[in-house]
């Protein structure tokens, strides 16, 4: 994923966000490749990112938190830590036209 694009899924992530002035992001993706997406959405949109690195067990610590969980968002390094998550129920939907006009349908 490009950074812009990486960019115009993060921005309409937070969108979809009640008013605040931070995101907390949990990450299994390393510090050095997600920095400069976390400075760019700072600077475009004035709001704080919050990143927890992870290595592993962001299913385990997303179940211990519950609804009690401060992510916003979550980044996977691949779709089948992504899966995993979806798999464990501790991630929801979204629904945003600016995602579905960015990112082409597959099939």
């Amino acid at each position: 994923m490009t950074t812009k694009a990486a960019l115009t899924v993060a921005m309409a992530l937070a969108t979809a966000l009640p008013a605040a002035a931070d995101v907390n992001v949990y990450s299994y993706r390393q510090p050095e490749l997600i920095q400069p997406l976390v400075d760019a959405f700072t600077d475009e949109t004035g709001i704080r990112v919050n990143v927890a690195f992870l290595n592993k067990g962001m299913v385990e610590r997303l179940q211990a938190e519950g609804r009690r969980s401060p992510a916003d968002v979550v980044l996977t390094t691949d779709i089948s830590r992504l899966a995993e998550l979806v798999a464990a129920e501790v991630t929801q939907p979204v629904e945003s036209t600016l995602l579905a006009d960015q990112i082409p349908a597959a099939g």
